[in-house]
C-alpha cells in the first residue's frame, strides 16, 4: 500500500512537471504569435515558470521526508571534486563551440544568469531532488532510480521539438547522459547545491553566444544527422563517467527513509 501511494505521488508529480513545461512552451509560442520577441521578456517569463517548479519540488521533498535523499540536509559535502570534473568538461565544451557574442551588456548577462540559476534549481530539485529520491524509495535500488529519472529528464526535452527528429533525439540522449552523471553525483556528494551551481553554469555558457538575441518565429530548424551524432559523442563521456562512479561508489545502498 505504501508503494502504491508513493507511485501515485510520483505520477502526479510527473504530470505537474509536464504541465509546467508545456505551459512554459505555450507561453513562449504565444509571445511569438503576437510578435513579442524581446530577449528579456522571454527569459524572465521562463524564469517565473522555473521558480514555480522549484518551489513545488521543494515542498514535495519536504512533505514526503526526502530531505536526506534529495541532498537538502545539513551534512558535509563529500567528493566535491567529482562535480567539478563533470561540470568543467561541459562548460569547456560549450565555450569551445560557442559563436561570437553580439549583445554583450551587463543587463543581458544578468538576465541570462538569473534564468540559468532558475533552471538549476528547477531541474535539480524536481528531477534529482524529488523524482529520483522517490524512485529510490520505490524500487529500493538507487541505480535503477537514477536511470529512470534520467530517462524522464531526457524525454521532457522532446516537448519543444524545434530541432527536427535528429536534433530532438540527440537532445534526449544529451540530457539523459548528464542526468545519469548528476544523479550519481547527488548520491555520492549527498548535497544538491553543488549540482545546482554546476547546472546553472553549464547552461549559462551554453547560452552565452545567443546573449541578448531576440526570439523569432523561426519554427523547426532541423539538425543534421552528422551534427546530432557528434553532439551525442561529445557528451557521452558524461554517461561513462556517471556509470563508472555508479559502479565504484553505489553498492547496495541503504538509502531509504
Amino acid at each position: 500500500m505504501k508503494n502504491i501511494t508513493l507511485l501515485k505521488k510520483v505520477n502526479l508529480f510527473i504530470l505537474i512537471l509536464v504541465g509546467i513545461t508545456v505551459l512554459k512552451q505555450l507561453t513562449v509560442s504565444y509571445f511569438i504569435d503576437i510578435q513579442k520577441f524581446s530577449y528579456s521578456l522571454h527569459l524572465l517569463t521562463k524564469t517565473v515558470y522555473n521558480i514555480i517548479l522549484a518551489l513545488i519540488s521543494f515542498y514535495m521533498i519536504k512533505a514526503n521526508g526526502l530531505t536526506d535523499l534529495a541532498g537538502l540536509s545539513k551534512v558535509k559535502t563529500k567528493k566535491i571534486g567529482l562535480v567539478l570534473i563533470g561540470g568543467l568538461y561541459l562548460i569547456v565544451l560549450n565555450i569551445l563551440f560557442a559563436d561570437d557574442i553580439s549583445n554583450y551588456t551587463i543587463t543581458n548577462i544578468g538576465i541570462l544568469l538569473i534564468y540559468c540559476v532558475s533552471i538549476g534549481f528547477a531541474e535539480e530539485l524536481s528531477i534529482r531532488g524529488f523524482l529520483q529520491s522517490s524512485l529510490i524509495n520505490y524500487f529500493k535500488n538507487p541505480k535503477k532510480a537514477i536511470v529512470i529519472a534520467s530517462l524522464i529528464f531526457g524525454v521532457l526535452h522532446l516537448i519543444k521539438f524545434s530541432k527536427g527528429i535528429y536534433g530532438e533525439l540527440s537532445q534526449v540522449l544529451f540530457a539523459t547522459f548528464i542526468g545519469v552523471m548528476f544523479g550519481t553525483l547527488l548520491i555520492i556528494t549527498k548535497r544538491i547545491y553543488p549540482l545546482i551551481i554546476a547546472h546553472a553554469l553549464i547552461d549559462f555558457f551554453a547560452g552565452i553566444d545567443s546573449l541578448g538575441n531576440d526570439f523569432t518565429a523561426s519554427g523547426i530548424t532541423p539538425t543534421s544527422l552528422t551534427n546530432a551524432i557528434a553532439s551525442v559523442l561529445l557528451v557521452s563521456p558524461c554517461l561513462f563517467f556517471g556509470l563508472y562512479l555508479m559502479k565504484k561508489h553505489i553498492k547496495k545502498v541503504k538509502y531509504l527513509h
